[in-house]
């Protein structure tokens, strides 16, 4: 595996695509819309739960063309052909790619997040198991007041009388 690090980062008007439309890809649509992150997607066969999270679908085969303003990739189609193609592209452009079941090809991984507005735990295992990540965020979860929230308000009410 390559020498990676994890930061967790906030990113500002990203531009996704996610190329695939099964499980997986289903899987991915709801954790970028649950945090409103706008994102294209494209598979010549699309599972009908994918629809209730983003308008932006093309039901045809993946080009290299379709990636156009995106910066972020998620290739959550299983087909190894359209993996090396990503890899040979991105090594002339912009782009970070995220090849779901690989994380050693991976730029980019999905934390499992906490569900707080305004305090997040992010937790992550690099790409290698996705339900042990999810596990461990929901029992990082419990932990977390259920009135966070309004003690985080008040903090930073504080926080600002004292700047």
């Amino acid at each position: 595996m390559k020498n990676k690090s994890t930061l967790p980062i906030l990113l500002t008007n990203p531009r996704f695509l996610i190329i695939g439309g099964g499980n997986v890809a289903l899987h991915k649509a709801k954790v970028l819309s649950k945090n409103n992150i706008y994102f294209k997607l494209i598979s010549p066969k699309i599972k009908k739960d994918i629809y209730k999270y983003t308008s932006d679908i093309k039901q045809k085969k993946f080009k290299l063309k379709h990636i156009k303003d995106s910066t972020y990739i998620i290739n959550a189609s299983g087909n190894n052909k359209i993996t090396k193609k990503l890899i040979k592209y991105k090594k002339k452009n912009n782009i970070l790619l995220n090849i779901s079941n690989n994380p050693n090809l991976c730029d980019f991984y999905f934390m499992a997040l906490t569900s707080n507005k305004n305090l997040q735990i992010a937790v992550s295992s690099n790409g290698y198991s996705p339900k042990i990540t999810m596990s461990y965020r929901d029992k990082c979860q419990k932990l977390i007041p259920k009135n966070i929230n309004k003690q985080l308000k008040k903090l930073s009410k504080i926080r600002k009388s004292n700047i």
